[in-house]
């Protein structure tokens, strides 16, 4: 069975939109790439856009809460991975990001090595989109 952000419940929903924001909102750099995510992903829950939040003041320890409310890991593990996605979108991830998923995965109770897992498969996904685009390119 695949995780379908429109199959989630609205609580789910709710922390699924919640969680993106707040790594949006840590980003000081936010890029138009990340904004189109979060975008698309409101998309795919079927949350009306129109009252999508960009600006989060929420805490790494409110989202914490928030993914401990949920009891399926799959999801949990969905939400964390594309919080990953998110913050990779503009093709630059800082330590700051880094620390806070490891600590927010960490206490939502999934493994360090299940975050690796992840934070492995996005890199190689970065450099599949950057080896694309030189082999479009090249040779101009």
């Amino acid at each position: 069975m695949s995780i379908r952000p429109a199959d989630f419940e609205d609580n789910q929903k709710n922390v699924y939109m919640k969680a993106l924001a707040f790594m949006l909102a840590l980003d000081k750099k936010n890029t138009p790439e990340k904004t189109e995510f979060l975008k698309i992903q409101a998309l795919r829950c079927g949350v009306d856009g129109r009252k999508l939040k960009f600006k989060s003041t929420d805490k790494s320890s409110d989202i914490v809460l928030a993914l401990n409310k949920i009891d399926n890991i799959a999801i949990k593990r969905y939400i964390l991975l594309n919080m990953i996605l998110l913050t990779i979108a503009g093709h630059e991830l800082s330590d700051t990001e880094v620390d806070v998923i490891y600590g927010i995965g960490t206490k939502a109770g999934i493994s360090i090595d299940k975050i690796d897992d992840f934070f492995l498969w996005a890199a190689r996904g970065v450099e599949w989109q950057i080896e694309g685009i030189r082999i479009v390119e090249e040779d101009l």
